[in-house]
């Protein structure tokens, strides 16, 4: 698979997965919320969705917070290898299927 051959359920299922949860825990509430950030930034890495198309399908967000979200990723990304590690675990079993 391509980047940007996946959805944004594909995306969902994937998060959801890796941190034990369901889709639903996963989308709604205040619980899971670097799940949820963590699943914004996957979506923009790996669908053709815009901002305002993720953030509606995952928590019902504006786009502006899915750009917050791309730059809080990074940004601990760069400061902490292992969760770099996790995150590209996460991308790449997307990307394989």
């Amino acid at each position: 698979m391509r980047e940007g051959d996946r959805t944004i359920n594909d995306v969902l299922d994937a998060v959801a997965a890796h941190f034990a949860i369901t889709r639903e825990q996963l989308v709604s509430g205040r619980s899971f919320t670097r799940a949820r950030i963590l699943a914004r930034y996957l979506a923009c890495r790996v669908t053709r969705h815009s901002f305002r198309q993720i953030g509606v399908g995952i928590g019902g967000v504006t786009g502006t917070n899915v750009v917050y979200a791309l730059r809080k990723i990074e940004r601990e990304m760069v400061v902490d290898a292992e969760f770099a590690a996790q995150v590209e675990g996460i991308k790449a079993s997307l990307l394989a299927n």
